[in-house]
């Protein structure tokens, strides 16, 4: 069973939140974090989680958590996902990755020296807009 954290309780957090609970079976939400820790208890009240609120993300590095969902604005991405990483855990981030390609090369840095999986949220890729703009790109 995967022990998943889910840091930022925004209203992405809640499709985060969603799909974790489809795969009830296979993993488990144990902490929800917001700088807002009682935004980070009413996710965990609404979805009805054995889950604590944390309002420091840094509270669970050290925790038994195994994937962590980074939910956050985008400028606080880069911090919380190389802590993460360098802290043992995998690491899904919202997107957009990072606020500028360094904060990219970091991250993924720290994934690899790790060894753990970092991996962006692009849902969109397979979308009609997408996949024209990528037969046009694409070489005959």
């Amino acid at each position: 069973m995967l022990k998943v954290a889910v840091i930022g309780a925004g209203s992405i957090s809640g499709a985060h939140i969603d799909g974790y609970l489809r795969f009830g079976s296979r993993c488990e939400v144990v902490a929800v974090s917001d700088i807002y820790v009682e935004k980070a208890q009413e996710k965990i009240n609404r979805y009805g989680l054995r889950a604590a609120a944390v309002k420091d993300y840094r509270e669970l590095l050290d925790k038994d958590i195994d994937l962590v969902s980074v939910c956050t604005p985008p400028y606080t991405h880069a911090p919380i996902t190389v802590d993460f990483l360098r802290a043992g855990k995998h690491v899904i981030v919202e997107k957009p990755m990072a606020s500028s390609l360094q904060e990219c090369d970091l991250m993924n840095e720290a994934a690899r020296t790790s060894g753990k999986i970092l991996s962006v949220v692009a849902q969109n890729r397979f979308k009609t807009p997408i996949m024209n703009l990528k037969s046009i790109l694409e070489p005959v």
